[in-house]
């Protein structure tokens, strides 16, 4: 990876109050807790091994990778009980390992962030889950293992609303400038997104040509990059009509960048969020 990463690994499942710690750079000892009316912390959770993580009976284990399956260091996990208040925080180790304190034996969602930064703003996006049963809820009574991984693209598969992606979003807008005309409802649109310089996990993306009716005026599901973006009005016949972008002048104008901005507030807590913010794209027809 081209980008230091601080992966927040948030495993949601529903304590009391929540408490912050900074993540440590070695073995993921305890975890804090905090309970009604103030933090607490307890200890003990243990350390992991470089080896295959075992189940330990009331704890839960589990590794944090990258894009590539490589380890990251300083994960922030968070558990959260279902039927109460609070968070239990740990960390993972330099393997990307980390283990919980001993939990009560109840039901557990679990969720995962990573924070990283990306041409100057830190991101903090969810983590899915290493397989689709390690969405279902779980008890840690004969102790649980959770892996999560850094997904550029993807649905999430526990959430059932029509933008619920790993990957972020954009709208498709009419524009209104000199020489310019809005597009109609029923309008077919093609747009090109191509990438310059290198995506957010630092690897490099590929071009996406999407096609999509005005109407419905989104685009799902693109990794996180900066991109160089042109569009163009498909007509009945397939022939292709530039179209202005963001009210561009000369001939710059049929063509505009792309960059994401990160969602404000802390990291984690809600599992149906990628963390990226809607991005919005205007666009006309020329009358020139």
């Amino acid at each position: 990876m081209k980008h230091a990463v601080t992966l927040g690994l948030v495993l949601a499942l529903s304590l009391s109050a929540c408490t912050t710690s900074t993540p440590p750079t070695s073995s993921p000892g305890g975890g804090d807790m905090g309970g009604t009316g103030g933090g607490g912390n307890t200890g003990g959770g243990g350390g992991t091994s470089s080896g295959p993580l075992q189940p330990e009976p009331g704890k839960v284990k589990g590794t944090a990778v990258d894009t590539q399956g490589q380890p990251l260091q300083g994960t922030l996990v968070w558990m959260l009980p279902s039927v109460a208040d609070g968070v239990v925080q740990t960390h993972t180790n330099a393997q990307g390992q980390y283990v919980t304190p001993t939990l009560p034996d109840e039901p557990f969602d679990a969720y995962a962030w990573q924070q990283v930064p990306y041409r100057g703003q830190t991101f903090c996006v969810r983590l899915a889950a290493a397989s689709a049963d390690q969405y279902a809820p779980f008890s840690p009574k004969n102790g649980v293992i959770r892996t999560f991984k850094w997904q550029l693209t993807g649905r999430m598969p526990d959430q059932n609303h029509d933008n619920a992606y790993f990957g972020a979003e954009v709208r498709l807008m009419n524009g209104s400038w000199n020489d310019t005309q809005p597009l109609s409802r029923d309008a077919s649109v093609e747009v090109t997104l191509t990438p310059d310089g290198p995506l957010i996990d630092g690897s490099t993306g590929q071009t996406m040509v999407r096609t999509v009716s005005f109407y419905d005026g989104f685009l799902y599901d693109l990794p996180v990059g900066h991109y160089t973006v042109t569009a163009a009005e498909v007509q009945p016949d397939g022939t292709h009509t530039p179209l202005v972008l963001n009210g561009g002048s000369g001939p710059e104008r049929f063509q505009s960048t792309l960059d994401f901005q990160a969602e404000g507030g802390p990291c984690g807590g809600y599992g149906g969020s990628n963390g990226v913010e809607r991005a919005l794209i205007e666009l006309a027809r020329t009358t020139q």
